[in-house]
């Protein structure tokens, strides 16, 4: 009878911190998908915009190839930046890229692939500057 009487008493406080506990693992799951989802979708826009960079490269190539007067630091940088935000508009508004980071962004990736069109190894360049 007295173990009767302790249990009745101690089993709805079990019952009530089991719950409580459960309550609060959910609400901590549920606080660390948003930042999980964030974090995906930010990946997401990110290759997103190394992908219309990458575009934009050729479209740079493309240009400077067709109109050999054209310096590529002027309109065929401007061609490929108005091509990249034209194309991923979510992922620059989300990101949020100044505008300089952009375009040095293109130059580099504009500035790679130049490097391997030409077989150009700028490290060992830099390697016979330094006497190595």
């Amino acid at each position: 009878m007295a173990f009767d009487f302790i249990q009745g008493a101690v089993q709805p406080i079990i019952v009530d911190a089991l719950l409580w506990g459960a309550l609060a693992v959910i609400a901590w799951l549920m606080r660390l998908m948003p930042e999980r989802w964030r974090v995906e979708i930010e990946e997401k826009h990110r290759l997103a915009l190394h992908k219309a960079l990458d575009t934009a490269v050729g479209l740079v190539l493309d240009t400077a190839q067709r109109h050999p007067g054209i310096a590529i630091p002027d309109a065929a940088i401007t061609r490929g930046l108005g091509y990249v935000r034209n194309s991923v508009p979510g992922a620059i508004r989300k990101l949020g890229p100044s505008q300089q980071q952009l375009e040095a962004m293109l130059r580099s990736k504009l500035q790679t692939a130049l490097d391997e069109a030409t077989g150009r190894d700028r490290l060992a360049e830099a390697l016979k500057r330094a006497g190595a």
